[in-house]
C-alpha cells in the first residue's frame, strides 16, 4: 500500500521535530496555518496531523470546522484530552484525537486508522460510546450463539472475547473474567478483527450490536 502524504500542522518547532520521524512512512509537509488545509486538499491530499495548541486556533465548537476539514482525514493532538474535548473534535469533522505527546508508535497507528477512513478515539470516550450502544433497548430477544450472523466464523472463545471487547472491557479485565491471559485475549481479538473485517473496537462494537 502506498503511504499517504502527511501534512504536519503546528507552529511549535519542538513538536514539529518530535513528529518528524512520522515522515519515515509518509512524505511530510509542515503547515504554517489553517490555510494549509485548503492548499493540501487542493493538491488531492487528505491526511493531516494537527496541533490543537496552535495560537489563535478557533474553538472546536466553531461552525467553520466542518468546511475546513471537509475532504480531510485529520488526527488532532490535544494537550489534555478529555471526553468533552475529544467529542467536540470529532463533531468538528476530525477523524480522531490523541495526546499531543503520545508515543510515536501510537500516533503512527492512529494516523493509519484515520487514513483508512475510520475513527481513532480515546479509551475513556470509546468505553462510554460502547456502553451507550449496549444500553440501547433490544430490537428483538437475544439470539443464541449459533443464530448470531456476525459470529458464525468465530470460535466460541473468540466470540466471548469479541462481545466483552464490544462493551469497552480492557484486555486485562477480559482475561480475568475468562480465566485466560491478556496475551491470549489480544490474540483472540486480533483473529476476530481479521475474520470480521474490522479495524478497531468501535467497528467491532457496531458489528456486534447489529449497526453495520
Amino acid at each position: 500500500m502506498t503511504p499517504e502524504p502527511l501534512l504536519i500542522l503546528t507552529h511549535d518547532d519542538v513538536l514539529a521535530e518530535r513528529w518528524a520521524p512520522l515522515g519515515s512512512g509518509w512524505p511530510v509537509v509542515r503547515g504554517a496555518d489553517l490555510s494549509a488545509l485548503a492548499d493540501w486538499r487542493a493538491q488531492g491530499r487528505r491526511l493531516v496531523l494537527m496541533d490543537a495548541q496552535m495560537p489563535g486556533l478557533p474553538g472546536w465548537q466553531d461552525a467553520g470546522w466542518p468546511a475546513r476539514l471537509s475532504g480531510i482525514d485529520a488526527l488532532v493532538g490535544l494537550g489534555a484530552p478529555d471526553d468533552r474535548q475529544g467529542a467536540a473534535v470529532l463533531q468538528a469533522g476530525a477523524g480522531g484525537f490523541c495526546h499531543v505527546y503520545a508515543p510515536l508508535p501510537t500516533v503512527r497507528q492512529a494516523l493509519q486508522v484515520v487514513a483508512s477512513g475510520e475513527l481513532w478515539v480515546g479509551r475513556d470516550l470509546l468505553t462510554r460510546l460502547l456502553r451507550l450502544l449496549d444500553e440501547r433497548p433490544p430490537a428483538q430477544p437475544p439470539r443464541a450463539v449459533s443464530d448470531a450472523a456476525w459470529a458464525q466464523d468465530l470460535t466460541v472463545r473468540e466470540r466471548e472475547v469479541a462481545e466483552l471487547a464490544s462493551l469497552g472491557e480492557a484486555n486485562d479485565a477480559i482475561a480475568e473474567r475468562l480465566g485466560i491471559t491478556a496475551r491470549t485475549v489480544k490474540a483472540h481479538l486480533s483473529t476476530a478483527f481479521d475474520k470480521l473485517g474490522v479495524a478497531d473496537r468501535l467497528q467491532l462494537a457496531l458489528r456486534v450490536h447489529g449497526i453495520r
